[in-house]
């Protein structure tokens, strides 16, 4: 049986980034383009969905992501399936890589990018999507996707990779970068993201603040790791040193600084490293079309947006008005459900005994509606 915990204190492609601690991901936060939250390709930082149709043009209220500001929900990696050695896009080939019907435009759908026979190790109890679907089946869209099992799909970088792809790799959803003098479009973030001029203080054996947002949800879970800063930035480096979560200390925190206490939902069996815990995403992916899902009569679309097939688990806040509720502002979230921008997922870690310098943070989110993991780091000081 797996040791799967709840705990309680009192098509695109999705994007996400870190937040708290700043991340090496926000370098471009300060250039012009970038400016109060404006964006040439997809804002990272509006505080409800795309701020408005002039945000790219005129900036929009980051709220509680002024931290972090540019493009750090544009670094991630893509055709990651469970099991393999490698990223599909990882050769940086020309060949277009695809899911399988009725949603090919949906990375990892239905398909494995390599001849693995690894099965998903997460319980059922921390699916995030087609929650009802028969295991194994034909409606188990998501079977082979990263959060299935977390930590076994690879990365093509752990800090991400610039945009999700190489320039010339096909692949579809908003694989977007802006190049700059501090960046390109295919850059790996771990050799050449520079460490940020200022560090976050964590004390050896204390907690510590940490906080990710979302743009687009693909439901999943995430982790959060350290590799000492003296060291190449590898994925492995990163497995080494997998942090613990304070278990009763999870939370929303909506940009007017209002916090609301979580039941953590966490997995450590069936994950990699051995023993590492892992934490789902607490926000619910509400669709919006319904190619894919486990009962399509469920959720009347497309862009139904209702139906007890359209949100993937219930919301986790009382705001939300009904298990179903939607925005109507076109930023596509609900009170706490969606595509929600409107603060963000905190937690706090357990910074381990015996860690002194400074060392490297790598925040990594396993998505499970699509074969892809975003990833940023942030530097640390430890005493």
């Amino acid at each position: 049986m797996s040791n799967l915990a709840v705990f309680s204190p009192t098509l695109v492609a999705g994007h996400a980034a870190l937040f708290i601690p700043a991340p090496r991901n926000a370098q471009d936060a300060n250039l012009p383009a970038f400016a109060g939250g404006k964006s040439p390709n997809t804002p990272c930082t509006c505080s409800n969905g795309f701020g408005g149709k002039n945000a790219p043009r005129d900036g929009c209220d980051m709220g509680l992501r002024a931290n972090g500001g540019g493009q750090p929900c544009l670094w991630w990696s893509q055709g990651c399936s469970i099991g393999c050695d490698v990223c599909a896009t990882a050769a940086g080939g020309t060949a277009p890589i695809n899911g399988a019907a009725p949603h090919a435009d949906k990375i990892g759908f239905r398909t494995r990018y390599c001849n693995s026979t690894l099965k998903a190790t997460l319980p059922r109890e921390a699916w995030t999507m087609n929650v009802d679907a028969a295991e194994g089946s034909d409606s188990d869209s998501y079977r082979y996707n990263p959060w299935r099992a977390p930590g076994f799909a690879p990365v093509v970088d752990p800090c991400g990779q610039a945009g999700g792809k190489y320039k010339q790799t096909p692949v579809g959803g908003d694989s977007a970068f802006t190049d700059t003098s501090l960046s390109q479009m295919g850059d790996l973030g771990g050799t050449t993201l520079p460490p940020s001029l200022s560090k976050a203080l964590w004390t050896a054996g204390g907690e510590a603040d940490v906080a990710w947002g979302l743009r687009y949800n693909h439901g999943g879970g995430y982790s959060y790791r350290l590799c000492p800063a003296s060291e190449p930035l590898t994925e492995a480096c990163f497995q080494r040193t997998p942090l613990a979560f304070v278990r009763s200390a999870q939370a929303l925190v909506w940009n007017n600084g209002t916090r609301y206490p979580l039941a953590g939902v966490f997995v450590d069996e069936g994950t990699r490293p051995a023993g590492s815990t892992w934490a789902r995403n607490p926000i619910p992916r509400v669709n919006d079309d319904n190619k894919g899902l486990h009962n399509e009569s469920s959720c009347p679309g497309p862009n139904g947006r209702s139906g007890p097939g359209c949100i993937q688990f219930p919301a986790p806040c009382p705001q939300d008005d009904g298990p179903y509720a939607w925005s109507t502002d076109g930023s596509g979230q609900g009170a706490c459900s969606g595509d929600w921008t409107a603060g963000l997922i905190a937690d706090k870690v357990v910074v381990p005994a015996g860690l002194k310098g400074d060392y490297v943070l790598s925040w990594r989110w396993d998505c499970e509606e699509t074969a892809q993991i975003w990833s940023n780091c942030a530097d640390v000081h430890i005493v």
